[in-house]
């Protein structure tokens, strides 16, 4: 029999929780439905006792189940598409090869699976499936290649430039994305494990968390309302002082879960306003973010020119090997994850990470020190090394593997969010851009779009100051690098200005050509006749 560590016994017993309570609730909705059209409207309100001396309520009986069964309608309609997206797409981020190549090693030893986050070997989107089908499952799953991230303009890395790497899935993470240890997996945009609604709430189902919750709670108002109001009145009415199990019990359900949904939906919709989430929402008032932004070739070829090195820079792509090497030395473990990481971050056990050695350049053999990295122009060049011999170069034949992006390592102000774009702005990219998105669950939120080769989400005006502070804004450029080497918009802009100015003084010159040329011919008509 199979020894089970007690963290693992955690995993699993969440997990198939999260299976039970829906189906739970499921059952209370159904309970609370029963008594409250059976019991109170059909027989208290249409059909009452005759020892009870009331008039029969026909009218507000109707009235009280048609709000109901809306209510209910619009509220099983969320939480049916909020698990939906829960079990079909729950934002997993595909796992690295690194991983499939250790588990085909030790199955070939003959050695047990290790112990990993996912213990249960279970995946969200197809339930739990075979080894092999898992592996297809997880290749098909590139709906984006976290690998590519240095292809955008600006990423999220870490003090060294490099994203956060995953220990336990082997892939990196992309911007804001967090390890599920209940899952095992990588989740974008990951907000909170969620039992009450069958898994993990991410950004592919937070939009939904947030309109379940939001009707839910209006249900259970609606219900604790007309329970608490017929319940008190019955009471008053009945001279024994009546007293029935299912309308307390309906009563207790109903407030109960009124204060529950209406906190979840009043936070959740506090972190769509402010663009965070429950676990970012931990140190969201002193968190430092590190981004790594695209230099273009012009603007790095200016910040070489005028000798500066305060920026920390960073050449992608890096060596495949370059990553598990830094694992190595930093004693990372396989079942590390975001949570363990933030509990040593409590305890002050987190060491400071260093920058990488030598930044790295696939056209050639030689490295550089990350300040003097420089485009791929430098390397074809090949300048003289210090001891004065010439790097030799290997040209690839796919020009492909030529390209090379150099970043800056830029660091936020302390409680700086990045992607913050406004209170509006952040609402709408969860919720939708119109109202009738906002109140069904029938569209998917605009956060899941990541196509823009900007950056994975959009950045806010935290970005752009960042940038100015560091020289490389179309503000700042200009400032920093003065005189005829200021940034190319800069002198696009003064070249259109120059433009402008010649163009209105020509236009001034022939208006006055004009006006004195009117004068002498008026005189000369005049004297003719």
């Amino acid at each position: 029999m199979k020894t089970m560590r007690p963290g693992e016994a955690n995993k699993r017993g969440n997990v198939v929780t999260a299976r039970i309570v829906p189906i739970f609730l499921l059952g209370i909705i159904g309970y609370s439905s029963w008594v409250l059209t059976d019991l109170v409207c059909l027989k208290y309100l249409i059909h009452p006792k005759h020892s009870l001396l009331v008039r029969r309520e026909t009218g507000s009986a109707i009235a009280v189940l048609v709000i109901f069964y809306l209510l209910l309608l619009v509220t099983l309609t969320c939480f049916g598409r909020l698990i939906l997206t829960i079990i079909t797409n729950p934002g997993l981020i595909p796992r690295g090869e690194q991983y499939w190549i250790e588990k085909e090693q030790q199955r070939r030893s003959g050695r047990s699976a290790p112990r990993k986050e996912e213990a249960l070997e279970y995946d969200s989107t197809k339930g739990y499936t075979s080894r092999h089908l898992r592996r297809q499952q997880d290749r098909e799953a590139l709906g984006f290649r976290a690998q590519d991230f240095w292809h955008r303009d600006v990423f999220v890395c870490g003090w060294d430039g490099r994203p956060p790497f995953c220990s336990t899935c082997y892939n990196y993470k992309p911007d804001r994305a967090h390890h599920c240890r209940e899952l095992g997996r990588c989740v974008l945009k990951m907000d909170h494990f969620c039992p009450w609604v069958g898994g993990i709430v991410s950004e592919t189902s937070f939009k939904f968390f947030i309109q379940f919750t939001f009707w839910a709670a209006l249900f259970c108002l609606h219900t604790l309302v007309v329970m608490a109001y017929y319940f008190a009145r019955r009471r008053s009415e009945e001279p024994g002082n009546f007293i029935n199990v299912h309308w307390i019990l309906t009563l207790i359900f109903a407030a109960l879960f009124f204060v529950f949904t209406a906190g979840m939906c009043g936070s959740s919709l506090q972190f769509a306003f402010i663009n965070s989430t429950t676990i970012e929402n931990f140190t969201r008032k002193t968190k430092v973010w590190y981004l790594a932004v695209y230099l273009p070739p012009r603007v790095l070829e200016h910040y070489h020119k005028s000798n500066r090195t305060d920026l920390r820079l960073i050449t992608y792509p890096r060596p495949p090997e370059e990553q598990f090497q830094i694992l190595k030395q930093q004693g990372a473990n396989k079942g590390d994850s975001d949570q363990d990481v933030t509990a040593q971050a409590t305890n002050g056990n987190v060491t400071t990470p260093t920058l990488p050695p030598r930044a790295y350049d696939p056209l050639s053999t030689t490295t550089s020190s990350p300040n003097d990295a420089v485009s791929s122009q430098k390397t074809t060049n090949n300048p003289p090394s210090p001891s004065g011999s010439q790097p030799t170069v290997s040209r690839p034949t796919n020009p492909s593997k030529m390209e090379t992006r150099v970043f800056a390592i830029l660091e936020s102000p302390p409680g700086g969010n990045p992607f913050d774009i406004g209170a509006g702005g952040n609402f709408r990219e969860v919720m939708g851009y119109r109202v009738f998105d906002w109140l069904f669950p029938l569209r998917a939120s605009p956060l899941l779009d990541h196509s823009d080769p900007v950056s994975m989400y959009k950045l806010g005006s935290v970005v752009e100051s960042m940038k100015r502070g560091a020289g490389i804004g179309e503000g700042a450029a200009s400032l920093r690098y003065g005189g005829k080497d200021a940034h190319p918009t800069s002198e696009k802009r003064s070249t259109k200005s120059k433009e402008i100015k010649n163009t209105s003084r020509q236009h001034r010159r022939k208006h006055m050509k004009r006006k004195h040329s009117r004068p002498a011919a008026d005189e000369d008509s005049r004297a003719k006749r």
